[in-house]
């Protein structure tokens, strides 16, 4: 689940769940990200930013069984700066 990769990721920085969650994620943020931005460069940017707030901070995902709804709006925000 979502909930056991975060927890590996938080807890041991294990890479592996964390490539998980992002292949598991990609889809939504990258749809998010591409509708949100007028390019394909800017929609790139944004889609690693959404994921390195991830990476940097995985503890202020509140509810991990809610990471999608948490990665669309860091999305949303990373594209409106």
């Amino acid at each position: 689940s979502d909930a056991d990769l975060l927890g590996r990721y938080a807890d041991r920085r294990d890479g592996e769940a964390f490539a998980a969650l992002v292949h598991r994620h990609s889809r939504l943020v990258w749809a998010a990200c591409r509708h949100q931005t007028r390019s394909a460069a800017d929609a790139e940017d944004a889609f690693q930013a959404t994921f390195l707030a991830l990476a940097h901070n995985p503890g202020a995902v509140r509810d991990p069984a809610r990471l999608s709804a948490w990665l669309y709006a860091v999305a949303g925000r990373v594209c409106g700066k």
